[in-house]
């Protein structure tokens, strides 16, 4: 009941009309649901655990495409993307610049629009046309075999790798949840750079899930700064990142593990084709700080597809 609970909070920043439809569901759909994505003059698309499906009145989903979707126009957009911000745009600048906003319980709200510029930097996002709700689900216990296998009775350095809104914020949260928890025993210290505040969901300073009892989060800072955050100032056994994507954050990453810190990291990948040629895999593996990688199925949440040694990977 706790992610119905979190379901029903998301579309709290939804307009009347779409929100009262989304409560009045039946449970089981409200649990299949993973995104809402809204786009003006468009049909109201429902992204579930079957794939595609459209929102039809009074409150039904469906697979086959007609006429009787339910639409979302200009005004109806505008109303929602007022509501993500608070009805105080000014205060989500920075945010909606970068294309997301956070909201609470750790759900995340995509915004597109056309961008202004000034000096090659986007300074704002006008005329919004869409808006893709993401609902964050907590699954206590998605990362049990993960564990068992990588952190039962040692700490190592390991790559999770899957295709995107697969399920790995879910399985990194349960992580650093399990090793710094009481549920193990362990209570190793963890730090999570958590950039996007999907993974500890802090809202106004209260980190809404559960993370585990020995366990510091930052949230908003660019991984790269963050880790080194975590480095100099809270002496961590391991820590967390979600999505490392770029050089900077990569070469981070190589600075923690030359200070004797183990990282558990999550990247894209749809297949063991990508581990291999990916430039920035394979620059984390060449490292050789990367013991394991994990290949998640994308089907599932936690459900492995594929394990490997990480020297398997380099040609």
């Amino acid at each position: 009941m706790e992610n119905i609970k979190r379901f029903e909070l998301a579309i709290n920043v939804l307009s009347k009309r779409l929100s009262d439809i989304f409560l009045s569901m039946d449970i089981k759909d409200k649990e299949r649901i993973r995104e809402i994505r809204l786009r003006t003059n468009k049909p109201v698309v429902v992204i579930t655990d079957k794939g595609t499906e459209f929102l039809l009145s009074p409150n039904r989903l469906t697979q086959v495409y007609s006429e009787l979707i339910l639409k979302t126009d200009e005004t109806e957009i505008n109303e929602i993307f007022r509501r993500l911000c608070g009805y105080s745009v000014h205060s989500f600048t920075d945010a909606i610049n970068r294309g997301y906003i956070t909201v609470s319980g750790g759900h995340r709200a995509g915004v597109a629009g056309t961008a202004v510029s000034e000096n090659g930097e986007i300074t704002a996002v006008r005329d919004i046309n869409s808006v893709n709700l993401r609902i964050a689900r907590e699954i206590k216990g998605a990362a049990d075999e993960i564990y068992k296998l990588y952190f039962m009775h040692s700490v190592t350095s390991l790559i999770i790798a899957c295709p995107p809104a697969s399920g790995k914020t879910t399985i990194l949260r349960d992580l650093a949840r399990q090793i710094s928890g009481e549920e193990r025993g362990r209570f190793l210290k963890t730090f999570i750079c958590d950039e996007r505040g999907e993974i500890g969901a802090c809202f106004s300073g209260e980190i809404q899930n559960d993370i585990g009892i020995n366990c510091d989060l930052i949230t908003s800072y660019p991984k790269a700064q963050g880790i080194m955050i975590g480095l100099r100032s809270f002496s961590p056994d391991i820590i967390c990142c979600d999505e490392i994507a770029t050089d900077e954050e990569s070469r981070a990453v190589e600075a923690g593990v030359n200070s004797g810190v183990s990282f558990i990291l999550t990247i894209h990948a749809r297949s063991e084709e990508e581990l291999r040629t990916k430039p920035l895999i394979k620059r984390l593996l060449l490292s050789g700080e990367f013991d394991n990688v994990v290949l998640l199925s994308g089907i599932e949440v936690g459900k492995i597809e594929k394990l490997f040694r990480a020297g398997d990977l380099i040609d």
